[in-house]
């Protein structure tokens, strides 16, 4: 192992190392701060000793906020090959769920749960939670938002600054607020998209 290598190993080694003391002695949610200032080589060993699910060659792009990790990140659950952008926001309050080699752009955020406090306003509008559920080689644009109980079928490409919820079928492009598809891949394409 070289010098490089060396050093790259140890300060990975820190980092976990001091998310687990800071959990241990401030508690986890003071620990989860550290997200937001980590280098991203540090980001996916942090989040997998604390029970997130991330498949292999994952890439992500600092800062990372994650909301409501409720002691461990386990809702969050991540295929291969993804790609997250800087200043991604991820509420677990539910499961997060993104299927192999979907890109997330940056400043993208994923709201699983609707609460509005403990205000006369909660009879109204009482508190919703739900999963996001993303499948593989899907794309979301810079600045989205995505909704509880979204759900994005494979090859969906969402544009920027989009509000999204609902479900989207396979190969949708969509856009707006709140998203629409606005066109579809055909099926000529999506086989050949499978391949």
């Amino acid at each position: 192992m070289g010098i490089k290598q060396s050093i790259n190993h140890l300060y990975i080694k820190w980092n976990v190392f001091s998310f687990k003391v800071r959990k241990k002695i401030l508690g986890f949610d003071n620990a989860n701060l550290m997200l937001q200032r980590v280098d991203s080589r540090a980001i996916i060993p942090i989040l997998r000793n604390n029970g997130a699910s991330i498949g292999d060659d994952c890439k992500f792009k600092t800062p990372l906020f994650i909301d409501n990790p409720k002691g461990s990140y386990k809702n969050l659950k991540l295929g291969k090959g993804i790609s997250i952008g800087a200043n991604t926001y991820i509420d677990l309050m539910d499961e997060v769920i993104i299927g192999d080699y979907t890109g997330v752009g940056p400043g993208v955020s994923f709201l699983t749960h609707w609460h509005v406090g403990e205000v006369p306003l909660l009879k109204l509008f009482p508190y919703k939670t739900d999963k996001i559920i993303i499948d593989e080689n899907c794309f979301i644009g810079l600045d989205c938002t995505l909704l509880y109980g979204t759900r994005l079928k494979e090859f969906t490409l969402i544009n920027a600054r989009s509000l999204v919820t609902g479900t989207f079928p396979s190969g949708s492009l969509a856009s707006g607020n709140p998203a629409k598809v606005t066109s579809q891949l055909n099926e000529k394409a999506l086989i050949r998209l499978k391949k």
